[in-house]
This record gives structure tokens, sequence and C-alpha cells, in this order.
């Protein structure tokens, strides 16, 4: 059976993603911006383009729309099934969640779609196109617009104000170790900084990507990364699921990893 999105969600990608590209003047004869289906694709990059730069007549918001129209539905998709199977007997109360290389919430709104409960929503990226469109899109999103969403550049310019507590941190990372320029050290370090501000309860983190080998070759130094922080890895393959296009089912794979380092139960008094 196809992954089947909650219906808000289909009409906020609707409304707010694909109707304003298709209906755009300068979308005719079926181009996107005035593009063929390839050349829209090459704007994004693969979601690796300096989506913060203009190109030709597109706006740094046109290539992020763009974005949004081939890339997010998959994984939207993706991420949902990965949280229905996660929290299938046991949804966290109140956590925060930190969605590191966010793009426009993607994470954040699959999660919205699954969990039943209100959450803190922290999203991390480096273009400041993506972290505004994604902005928008919580704003329209029940449990991310009920909640607290902080959106920042890097994870050393996260605000978190709160004092730290026991709450359970959910940690997303998707699609961002294909980027060449990633220093898989430099981000668990800034992390961990950041889950020490947040406190000592138990971290779940979900690890999705393409397949391919290349999207995946910042993966192990990272893992191996987790690891030295405390992390262990209780799920880690490839997997498949079905989704519904306009030409019929089709099977979309990916690569995931389900990392967790249980809450810190111990005090410490006096520097001991």
């Amino acid at each position: 059976m196809a992954v089947e999105l909650p219906q808000w969600l289909q009409e906020l990608r609707t409304a707010e993603v694909v109707c304003r590209v298709r209906d755009d003047p300068r979308s005719v004869h079926g181009s996107f911006f005035g593009l063929s289906r390839q050349e829209a694709l090459d704007t994004i990059e693969w979601g690796q383009a300096p989506f913060d730069e203009p190109l030709g007549d597109l706006s740094p918001d046109d290539r992020v729309l763009l974005y949004a129209y081939f890339n997010q539905k998959g994984h939207l998709e993706e991420l949902t099934e990965a949280f229905r199977m996660i929290f299938a007997n046991t949804a966290p109360e109140n956590p925060i969640v930190v969605d590191l290389g966010c793009g426009p919430a993607t994470g954040g709104l699959a999660l919205a779609g699954v969990l039943p409960s209100v959450f803190d929503y922290i999203g991390v990226d480096s273009s400041q196109a993506m972290r505004s469109f994604g902005e928008h899109l919580a704003s329209l999103a029940p449990q991310l617009s009920d909640g607290r969403c902080l959106w920042a550049s890097d994870l050393a310019a996260v605000k978190w104000d709160p004092a730290p507590g026991w709450r359970p941190v959910l940690v997303i990372v998707s699609y961002l170790l294909a980027s060449r320029t990633l220093n898989p050290d430099q981000v668990v370090a800034g992390l961990d900084d950041l889950l020490t501000k947040l406190g000592k309860g138990r971290v779940t983190m979900l690890y999705t990507n393409s397949p391919s080998p290349k999207a995946n070759r910042n993966y192990p130094a990272f893992r191996e990364a987790l690891e030295r922080a405390g992390f262990g890895m209780p799920a880690d393959g490839t997997g498949e699921i079905a989704v519904e296009r306009w030409e019929g089912d089709k099977r979309r794979s990916f690569r995931y990893a389900v990392f967790h380092r249980p809450a810190e139960r111990r005090l410490r008094l006096g520097g001991g």
C-alpha cells in the first residue's frame, strides 16, 4: 500500500508549493517558471544548490520552491513512514525536535502528521531562503504552529532559553550527509553541545538518505563520531516504500539508520 500523507499536509503542499509553481505566470506550456523539467532540476543540483543565490531569472525563493516541488514530497513520505514505525507503540511526550539540514521544515511537517501532541522544533539550515520558507510552512501546520519554533543557520547559533531538563529529544538528519563540504566530526560536536543545553533526556536520531554510495560518503565518519558521543545504533539498513504518483504506484528506496542515547540520570555536584 502506498504511503498516504495526512490530508492537511497534502492540502498544505498543494496550496503552498504545487499551485505556486504551476500558477506562476512564467509556468507556461507545462514549464516550471519557464524551464523544462531537466532545467528546473539542474537549478536545485540534487538539493545541494546554493539556494540563497539567484540564478538567471530565478530568485532564491524560486529555487527553494522548485526544490520543494520536486524533492519534498518523497522526503515527507519516507519520514512519515519512518516515524509511524518508530512511534508505533509509544510516542514521546513533549519532545524537543532538532532538524539538521531542515530545508523547508520537511522533518517537522512529517512529524506533525504522526505525533498526537505539540512539540518544540529547532530547524537548522545554512540557507536563509530555506529557513524562511520552512518557517512559513510551519506556521500553517498543527503541532508546529502551537509549539515553540526556532530557526538557525548552524547549531552554534541556536538560542535556547529554557533551563536544561529531561525532555526527550528527537534529532532528524535527512539528506544532510551528501554535502561535499560537511565535516561529520564538527556536526556531531556541535550537536553534542546543543544537546547539553537542552538537557539530559533520552535522544533518538533518525538518519535518512538516498541509498547511493555518493550520497552516504560521510556516513561512516558520522556514525563513528556518534558512537564516541555515546550513541548506540539499534537499526541500520536500506528500505523501500510504495508511493503514489500520477503515472501509478512506484517504489522508492532509501537508506536509514536509527541512533539512541539514553537519558543521563546522574547529578553532577561540585564538578564531580
